[in-house]
């Protein structure tokens, strides 16, 4: 099934004519040295400031220590602090060696107030030690396709070997926000930390994020995600907005004071003011169908294709290829095409088209649908193997009787003429 036909192209006009292309640097007025702007519907980057550029993250790094911690343990988890919590600077809640908190307390704290000694609590839980989780971290981040990180500790304080890019952050980020605990997280004002073992009055926790808090930097439609300082990093922001359904998220790396709110400010306008979320199918959407012999088959769409095109794009065109070889069984789910999608002479993305029935070929070249089930398939294929077969002894039976039976009065008229 590797040859594909192209039956048509069919173009469909979404937006008016300009060409699809390229955001440089030049092209928005960012102060910090490193940004990035992606798309979280598509993962699409839309602007880039030298975006593969190694950076000190800050506290940024905590957004993949929290998405590990959610996706590695219960937040109703109970937690004791080791004795390393004391060998904690920077921003932190003050937890005591043998105090035990949830791991939800953990988790707030660590993205809402960006508390240092949380992310030390959360790494030796899951990891072991530091270096464990650590390792957990570099591996995960390779595995959404952050390949230029190394992560040496989980708070993000200074070390010369711990680094990242605001191209792998955005990343990162774009996977941590597909966690709908983690968005709820990101969006909170205020939590409280109940008192505990080691720590007998609550502890209030307050947002740092200006662009969702009553400052002049708040933002329409902001929902995260994290802010981060250190004198070598400077500021760092991941920042994260949605309108009628379409999320962006902005990196911003290295700025000075208040200027990483204007960046990011200035990005998110960018994004919402020059690209728009266009959706071009539904998933088990019918697009087509394929001829086999005297039989049709319906071909839908495999998944939901969105695109984030520019605002002024030129007509958006889909091409329907159909493959030319096709071996039996087919399986329901099998891939026999392909749906692509183009801005002028640039493809945009593709969804595959598959068949949501089985077919299979009969004893005498037949093609014809069977069950779903793979062990039913066979079985209802071998079923009405035996029953041709049959049919056709039954056939041929018959056609012995009657030849037996003029056989038979032919010798009588023989018999009887000669008397």
């Amino acid at each position: 099934m590797k040859k594909f036909l192209t039956i048509f192209l069919l173009s469909t006009v979404i937006l008016t004519s300009i060409p699809f292309t390229e955001t440089f640097a030049e092209d928005i007025d960012i102060s910090a040295p490193s940004a990035a702007l992606i798309d979280f519907n598509t993962g699409q980057i839309l602007y880039e400031k030298n975006a593969n550029q190694k950076m000190y993250p800050a506290s940024i790094t905590k957004i993949l220590t929290a998405i590990i911690a959610l996706e590695n343990s219960n937040l109703n988890e109970q937690v004791t602090a080791g004795d390393d919590v004391l060998n904690v600077d920077g921003n932190k809640i003050y937890i005591s060696p043998g105090e035990t908190l949830s791991m939800k307390d953990l988790v707030y704290s660590l993205l809402i107030a960006s508390a240092n000694d949380s992310a030390i609590v959360i790494a030796d839980h899951i990891g072991g030690s530091i270096k464990g989780f650590t390792d957990i971290m570099n591996k995960k981040a390779a595995e959404i396709g952050a390949k230029n990180t190394n992560f040496t500790n989980p708070n993000g304080l200074h070390e010369d070997n711990h680094y990242t890019t605001a191209r792998d952050m955005a990343l990162i980020a774009r996977y941590a926000m597909q966690n709908e605990t983690f968005r709820n997280i990101v969006t909170t004002a205020k939590y409280t930390i109940q008192p505990t073992n080691k720590f007998d009055k609550v502890r209030e926790l307050y947002c740092e994020n200006k662009l969702l808090k009553n400052t002049k930097y708040k933002y329409e439609g902001a929902d995260g995600i994290k802010t981060g300082y250190t004198i070598k990093a400077n500021q760092t922001l991941v920042a994260s907005a949605t309108r009628d359904g379409h999320r962006i998220i902005a990196v911003i790396m290295g700025a000075k004071g208040t200027k990483v709110w204007e960046d990011a400010i200035k990005l998110l306008d960018y994004g919402f003011a020059n690209y728009k979320l266009v959706s071009l199918n539904e998933k088990n959407q019918t697009i087509t169908t394929m001829k086999l012999d005297d039989l049709e088959i319906a071909l839908k769409t495999d998944d939901k294709f969105e695109a984030t095109v520019p605002s002024g794009a030129e007509d958006i065109t889909k091409k329907i290829n159909i493959s030319e070889d096709v071996s039996f069984p087919i399986q329901a789910g099998a891939v026999l095409g392909k749906l692509e999608y183009y801005i002028g002479d640039k493809l945009i993305g593709h969804v595959n088209l598959i068949t949501d029935k089985a077919y299979q070929k009969g004893l005498f070249g037949n093609i014809h649908e069977i069950d779903n089930d793979s062990e039913k398939g066979i079985l209802n294929d071998v079923a009405q193997t035996i029953f041709i077969v049959l049919i056709l002894i039954l056939v041929v039976l018959v056609l012995l009787f009657f030849r037996r039976i003029r056989h038979r009065k032919k010798f009588m008229f023989k018999k009887s003429s000669g008397w």
